[in-house]
């Protein structure tokens, strides 16, 4: 029997025609926008958005999130016999184009907590794929003592002196009507960061804070900007904890348009922590969880 571990992501833009793409089926994806006005909007958005934008995709040499990606199933090969490949949700590869190959699939959705605008929409996907194999799904595993253990590795190992550092946990902002509609979102994140508050106790605070806005309607607070602004004169360390792989929303946005914004603030020292990415502990981490997943619903 063939298997196979899918890793499951957004996905990314390396051109602007791939941003294009991304855009359009962002905005089509109806837990994104659950109107039907996104057949409209879609079309609209990705046409008038993608030449701007890719400008600054372009300062950042493009997302790595396909790079990152392909060596995170390199490195998961070391512990498989399985085979171990990708999919994204909003560009290529598909997952409609790839899993056919196979009789038994463990789709591996990489966000570690639930939302219906990631991990949910994830799984749309696979409805729309027909498959009759059989599919293993791995839960979101922001609870996982492994997991906790490489991100607050990660994060120790970036800074030599915690106590002189403010560390703020960057979630990715979701608009407040979908908590309201009943999306564990940001009951995951908040019960997340209480957990890693437990193993960074020697940092001079520990704080959660909320990325990514976009629109005028109410999101998650406290918002990353308003939360900076307490922090003249201080050195600030973020984690982005909504985030495996490093993407556009880390090195675009945290580590060049948000520095920025710490440089105006007067901000002694801003870094940003890297995501977990393709590390070994990562992909050995990754494999267990599939694994897991297998035997628990074989």
């Amino acid at each position: 029997m063939k298997k196979a571990i899918i890793l499951l992501n957004m996905g990314g833009a390396r051109s602007p025609e791939e941003l294009k793409e991304f855009l359009y089926n962002m905005f089509k994806d109806k837990r994104i926008i659950s109107s039907p006005i996104r057949h409209i909007l879609a079309p609209l958005i990705s046409n008038l958005r993608y030449k701007k934008v890719w400008g600054n995709y372009e300062s950042i040499g493009g997302s790595r999130i396909y790079d990152l990606t392909g060596k995170l199933c390199e490195n998961m090969k070391k512990h498989t016999d399985t085979d171990v490949i990708y999919a994204m949700r909003y560009t290529k590869p598909h997952l409609k184009e790839i899993i056919g190959k196979y009789e038994e699939v463990t789709l591996l959705p990489l966000y570690p907590h639930y939302s219906f605008t990631t991990y949910e929409s994830s799984l749309d996907e696979l409805k729309e794929t027909n498959y009759s194999g059989k599919v293993n799904i791995v839960k979101p595993f922001f609870e996982d003592e492994r997991f906790n253990e490489i991100i607050t590795e990660n994060i120790l190992n970036s800074v030599k002196n915690p106590e002189e550092w403010h560390l703020i946990f960057s979630a990715h902002g979701l608009p407040k009507k979908m908590i309201e509609r009943g999306d564990e979102y940001q009951s995951h994140i908040e019960k997340h960061v209480d957990l890693l508050k437990e193993k960074l106790q020697g940092f001079k605070s520990v704080n959660l804070a909320y990325q990514s806005r976009f629109g005028f309607a109410e999101w998650l607070k406290p918002y990353l900007h308003e939360e900076l602004e307490k922090y003249k004169n201080e050195k600030v360390l973020i984690y982005p904890i909504s985030f495996m792989i490093d993407n556009s929303e880390t090195d675009l946005e945290l580590k060049v348009e948000y520095k920025h914004l710490a440089d105006e603030i007067g901000i002694k020292e801003y870094k940003v922590v890297e995501c977990p990415n393709e590390s070994e502990k990562v992909a050995k981490f990754l494999v267990e969880l599939a694994n897991e997943s297998s035997t628990s619903e074989g």
